[in-house]
């Protein structure tokens, strides 16, 4: 393909609010900068090559609690970071935005109150030492639920999974700690939102007594305490563009 260049000398030439001759008469020539400026960046675009990258989608998370629940503060991980959750004590619920990819449909859910573990790269010959991480994983006969989600046709359709005998977790998964028990129902959503996770953990529904759900709090938050070597916390920026559709995203380590 001919590669054709058009200098920014032309536009400026044909924007330059002057007076040219043609065939004896004079013709006025005017532009607006504005217009030139656009221009001239329109074609210095096209002439590089370059593309205009577009912000990562937000997916909201919502999980709430029954009305005789504990409202407890689940971690929630995603791609080797843990993300920020927002509580709504009111409400009696907790939200969290995840980043995703625009064009992405399909979402990997993991609900577990199982040590996550990793699984290191093997080791090649050239090697003394391996300490690259391979995948995540936890033990495949722990309690969990996993959820393939697929958004077709501005429905998700859930599909409840197993984990492969190696207990392998998804690359990209969102992993929310706690027990999977709790759940009672996971339905709804939209283009923005994922499925609701609905919880009950009220004692009379589990059949548990005070002190055996103090202790599995304890249980779950040092479950927490111990995927934090595997997840580092993060610090988040979120900035709205222009269309208010979109947000631009930073994770900073703490």
């Amino acid at each position: 393909m001919k590669k054709i260049t058009i200098t920014s000398y032309k536009i400026y030439q044909a924007c330059n609010p002057t007076h040219i001759s043609l065939k004896g008469s004079s013709y006025g020539i005017k532009c607006n900068m504005g217009l030139y400026k656009a221009l001239s960046l329109i074609f210095a675009l096209l002439s590089t090559g370059s593309t205009i990258i577009s912000a990562p989608a937000i997916l909201g998370l919502t999980i709430q609690f029954s009305k005789n629940s504990t409202l407890v503060v689940p971690k929630v991980d995603h791609s080797g970071n843990q993300i920020p959750v927002t509580v709504h004590e009111m409400a009696r619920k907790v939200t969290v935005e995840i980043p995703k990819p625009s064009e992405q449909s399909h979402i990997d859910l993991l609900i577990t109150s199982a040590t996550i573990e990793f699984q290191l790269k093997p080791l090649s010959d050239n090697l003394e030492v391996q300490n690259t991480v391979d995948y995540l994983k936890i033990d495949p006969n722990a309690s969990y639920q996993y959820y393939s989600l697929d958004f077709i046709d501005d429905v998700w359709h859930i599909a409840q999974e197993k984990l492969p005998e190696s207990g392998r977790i998804p690359d990209r998964a969102i992993i929310v700690e706690f027990y999977p028990e709790w759940i009672t129902d996971f339905r709804g959503g939209s283009a923005l939102e994922l499925p609701t996770l609905y919880l009950n953990n009220g004692m009379d529904e589990l059949g548990t007594t005070e002190e055996d759900f103090k202790e599995a709090l304890v249980k779950l938050e040092l479950t927490a305490l111990d995927s934090n070597i595997v997840h580092p916390p993060v610090r988040r920026k979120t900035h709205t563009i222009a269309d208010k559709k979109r947000v631009l995203v930073m994770d900073l380590l703490t």
